[in-house]
């Protein structure tokens, strides 16, 4: 067996090329990118990546945590990057979009349409009366993108730092000695920083603006592969394990795109997890008052692990924690990569008056090791101060706790809209009464309304997007036929 997680290309090109004349063949570890990256290269620029034997051998996959990277992430691209000299003429036209739209004042983030089709025409107006100057062969190419660019303008002006990326130094600077910070991109399912992932269609460009960075060249995606091919390629031979399968819509959308079938396979031990009584707010201060509050209760007698939704969230009830007297040296971060929480806690289990404030890099695929002397006080507890995007994230962040037979419980505490429960007449105390309350019905009332709009995005992503997204991949599979026939006529030419 050999992996592809190093950083030498001929190193991990080696573990495809062992033995393989035994009969149980050879198993190679690696991450989705890493594998689509090797394809693309040998595919599309005939680096000798596999060898024969390797490419004759029947193959199959198996993938761990399957809903994440077949389901969530069925849409997700890998392209060889490859810069276009000539979109540097864009970087004038980026500049004159984001003046027009850091002028706008923005009072309600569902209604920016109208502005997004006036800065539009004001930019188009630019253009033809030659005050914005573009080549005439990419007048067509900025004429179809502009619209986008100018609403990814917008949605660059409305994230935030720490929320949907980090500005910091990435790995490959570090070892370049490079000190610049740049933009890294946060998967919020997971809390994983991904430092070789670029938004695109100028999102890029304008949070760079934003953030004052070095400008970079936009990179069209020309050669790709979606994980959605990626995991097809292997059809009959596709394996994948998870302990959050999900909704029947989530099975059904997986089946009908890999045709795979499902099995359950019971635990070795009874779970023995138990939700205790949620709490609701509509104030942000109360709501981190609330957390901290029923953190230090709870930490009395064991372990708490406190789930965020971004990493601003969790520097804010650090600072609760801390303002309500809770020992720095007790707390401890879950949010960066660095941040060795999982080999902390291996050395020495977690125990009375430990904290964990986590973002979802502290839910899937997180071991942390707990005492067995803080059973017989529940377990270790897991605070979820949002909910999730569907039902599986929800699962994976209360199973962290209660895992091989010990015991664990959970509670939401979450922060909803004033607007949508009309308590904003009520006194302050009679409000807090009433939330405590309806705070399970509320509660239920959300999980509704998210898992109406999950049902709703898997049937937009089945109908619209992946149709799409095959539409790109029969025209890549013709270039590519094209390409070899040119290479074939050009050697015998030669």
């Amino acid at each position: 067996s050999g992996h592809i997680c190093s950083e030498d290309d001929d190193v991990n090109h080696q573990s495809y090329r062992p033995d393989l004349s035994t009969c149980q063949g050879n198993i190679v570890y690696g991450e989705v990118g890493a594998f689509q990256r090797d394809i693309l290269e040998e595919e599309f620029n005939n680096k000798k990546i596999f060898g024969q034997r390797y490419s004759n051998r029947k193959k199959c996959l198996i993938v761990d945590e399957a809903d994440n990277m077949c389901l969530d992430k069925a849409r997700h691209v890998l392209y060889l990057a490859h810069e276009i000299q000539n979109l540097k003429w864009l970087e004038t036209l980026y500049i004159y979009i984001w003046t027009a739209v850091i002028r706008k004042e923005i009072n309600n983030e569902d209604e920016i349409s109208e502005d997004v089709k006036d800065i539009t025409q004001f930019i188009k107006n630019n253009i033809d009366n030659k005050n914005i100057f573009i080549p005439d062969y990419m007048k067509e190419f900025v004429d179809y993108k502009i619209e986008r660019w100018v609403n990814n303008a917008f949605q660059a002006r409305i994230m935030r730092e720490d929320d949907h990326f980090v500005l910091d130094i990435s790995k490959t600077d570090e070892q370049k000695n490079k000190k610049q910070k740049t933009i890294i991109v946060l998967d919020k399912d997971t809390g994983v920083e991904q430092y070789s992932t670029r938004w695109s269609q100028g999102l890029a460009q304008f949070l760079e603006l934003k953030y004052r960075r070095k400008l970079s060249v936009e990179s069209l995606k020309a050669v790709f592969i979606s994980n959605k091919a990626f995991f097809q390629r292997y059809q009959h031979c596709l394996y994948g394990l998870t302990g959050t399968i999900g909704s029947e819509n989530s099975q059904s959308f997986l089946s009908d795109l890999y045709r795979v079938r499902f099995a359950h396979l019971p635990t070795s031990k009874e779970k023995c997890f138990h939700q205790i009584s949620n709490h609701i707010s509509i104030e942000y201060g109360d709501w981190l008052d609330l957390i901290a509050k029923e953190s230090i209760k709870q930490a009395k007698t064991r372990p708490v692990l406190i789930i965020c939704e971004n990493v601003e969230t969790t520097e804010n009830i650090w600072n609760e924690l801390i303002r309500n007297s809770v020992p720095p040296h007790t707390i401890e971060k879950y949010r960066r990569d660095g941040d060795n929480v999982e080999d902390r806690f291996a050395k020495k289990p977690a125990t009375k008056g430990d904290i964990i404030i986590a973002t979802n890099k502290g839910g899937r695929g997180t071991d942390i090791h707990v005492d067995e002397k803080v059973n017989s006080h529940g377990g270790m507890h897991v605070i979820l101060t949002y909910l999730p995007e569907n039902v599986r994230i929800e699962e994976q962040s209360f199973g962290r706790t209660a895992r091989n037979g010990a015991q664990g419980t959970g509670q939401y505490i979450l922060l909803v809209e004033k607007s949508t429960y009309e308590l904003n007449q009520l006194p302050h105390s009679q409000r807090k009464m009433k939330l405590e309350t309806l705070s399970d019905v509320i509660i239920e009332r959300e999980k509704i309304s998210r898992d109406n709009k999950e049902a709703a995005r898997l049937s937009e992503l089945k109908q619209k997007n992946i149709l799409h997204l095959e539409v790109e991949e029969e025209l890549l599979t013709k270039f590519k036929d094209f390409k070899r026939k040119v290479s074939k006529n050009i050697v015998k030419l030669l």
